[in-house]
């Protein structure tokens, strides 16, 4: 999909570069106008202008050859680079080429939906994403979201390879859901997506933050690394609103950084303009009491766990300042639905609730487990896993979550990768003690084949207990030596508990 509201002539062209790049005289184009922009070196074409990005693994400007073997006119790469000429192509020096295509692209691209969330944070961003499109729809607008569920409209989702798509994807995927006819957007503003610049440019009216928790050190580094790329979205060009979580330690940071007016959320501290208090769980979900700006109101939420409460709030925070009736704003957080393998219900009255979750992080997993404690009566069974080429130090942590708030754990492979699943498993029990007393009393079990350990914890449960298969969530894969194998967590339990 072509990005570019028109094709621009060759004197438009020349004109923003000399405005951006301060370049003199003709740039002696040919008169083929330029239809699209292009940050791929695949897709060049003779009307197209090719971004030479940064990467990760290699850097756009190190195909300039094929770039101009595919008859591009145009290149744009980073100031001071050494490169060889390269005939019929006229590179253009910047200082900051990922600045210059946010600047290009505002001027020339498409329009974009109305309104765009973006939400950050270790845990929660999809879930949140996902019932603020909710939200907007019962509201009555056509909403769409980006981010682990898929991207497009809500009722017409296409798979996500990516959290944050690349930067020149995530501005055509907007584009796209205005043409089809998408006022509101929600999207995932990942660490890497921030850390590389791929929300550049975009229209961001609301930024939304929901935690930080031990997650992706093996790239940030550190802890301080991480949060700080995670503030980023509040420094945003044009954000107008911040919606941030007062119960996290990282909220002071995140608070101090947001340039815009601030709405804050919390479940302990009354002086937040949304603040939810006397929560009561049952079966089906949570009551609860919330405090507005403007009024109190009893709510019914249908979904599980104290995070989907603050979850919902931060929801209905990112909407509050589009819709003037905030009764009915209030209304939508009882016609929720739950995010795809976020506390997913499987399960009958006959037998024992399974919970599919995609809880991959200690902190996550230990929120998920604290949170069904409320909803039952019986044991609490897990079954869990460490992925494979990640952030080694937080195995052993995600045991030790196991051991402090399930009665029996099963840990089990999730997504080895190209390592050993016996060495993870390995990895994930080291120096805990008390691993071996569980298993002397049958309270800890370890089984490499994950469906094995899906269907041995299920046939243990009994009613009244709860199953909660952590780590993978809405996957349906397993990737085991590179080799992604069909795997799908919600498939296995209703297998173990003979409904399919």
């Amino acid at each position: 999909m072509a990005i570019l509201s028109a094709p621009i002539k060759s004197h438009s062209v020349e004109a923003f570069f000399n405005l951006e790049a301060g370049l003199l005289g003709s740039m002696a184009l040919e008169d083929a106008a330029i239809e699209d922009v292009v940050t791929d070196s695949r897709c060049a074409s003779a009307s197209t202008i090719f971004f030479a990005l940064p990467g990760v693994t290699s850097n756009g400007w190190q195909y300039l050859p094929q770039v101009a073997s595919l008859g591009c006119q145009i290149a744009v790469v980073p100031s001071g680079l050494v490169l060889s000429e390269q005939k019929n192509l006229m590179v253009i020096e910047v200082d900051d080429v990922v600045a210059c295509l946010a600047s290009f692209l505002r001027q020339y691209a498409k329009p974009y939906p109305h309104s765009v969330v973006a939400v950050t944070g270790t845990n929660g961003k999809s879930s949140i994403s996902y019932y603020a499109a909710q939200i907007a729809e019962f509201m009555g607008q056509k909403a769409g979201i980006v981010g682990t569920f898929g991207s497009g409209p809500l009722n017409a989702l296409q798979e996500a390879k990516q959290t944050t798509p690349d930067m020149l994807s995530l501005h055509c995927a907007l584009v796209q859901q205005q043409e089809e006819g998408v006022n509101m957007v929600a999207l995932e503003a990942s660490s890497h997506a921030m850390d590389q610049r791929r929300i550049e440019g975009l229209p961001i009216d609301t930024a939304v933050f929901s935690n930080l928790s031990r997650d992706h050190l093996d790239y940030h580094g550190n802890m301080d690394s991480y949060a700080e790329a995670k503030s980023r979205l509040f420094q945003h060009e044009g954000v107008r609103r911040a919606v941030i979580f007062l119960d996290d330690d990282y909220a002071p940071m995140m608070l101090a950084k947001s340039i815009c007016p601030i709405y804050t959320y919390s479940l302990q501290d009354a002086s937040a303009d949304f603040y939810a208090t006397d929560l009561r769980y049952s079966a089906s979900g949570v009551e609860f009491t919330l405090q507005t700006p403007i009024f109190t109101k009893l709510v019914r939420l249908p979904l599980l766990g104290e995070f989907n409460v603050a979850n919902a709030i931060a929801a209905l925070a990112a909407n509050w300042d589009v819709f003037e009736d905030k009764a009915s704003l209030l209304q939508a957080l009882e016609h929720l639905q739950g995010a795809p393998g976020r506390m997913q219900q499987i399960g009958s009255i006959k037998s024992p609730l399974v919970v599919v979750d995609y809880s991959h992080t200690p902190d996550s997993l230990s929120v998920a487990l604290k949170a069904l404690h409320q909803h039952t009566t019986g044991r609490l069974f897990c079954v869990y896993g460490c992925g494979g080429d990640r952030d080694k130090g937080k195995r052993p942590l995600m045991t030790q979550a196991v051991l402090a708030q399930a009665d029996i754990g099963y840990l089990t492979s999730d997504n080895p990768r190209s390592e050993s699943p016996a060495d993870i498993i390995k990895d994930a029990i080291t120096g805990i003690n008390e691993v071996r007393e569980r298993q002397v009393n049958q309270r800890f079990f370890m089984l490499v084949d994950r469906r094995e350990a899906i269907s041995a914890a299920i046939r243990s449960a009994k009613v009244g207990d709860v199953v909660l298969i952590a780590g993978k969530g809405h996957e349906n894969y397993q990737e085991i030596h590179g080799v992604k194998h069909h795997f799908d967590d919600v498939e296995e339990a209703k297998k173990g508990l003979g409904l399919c």
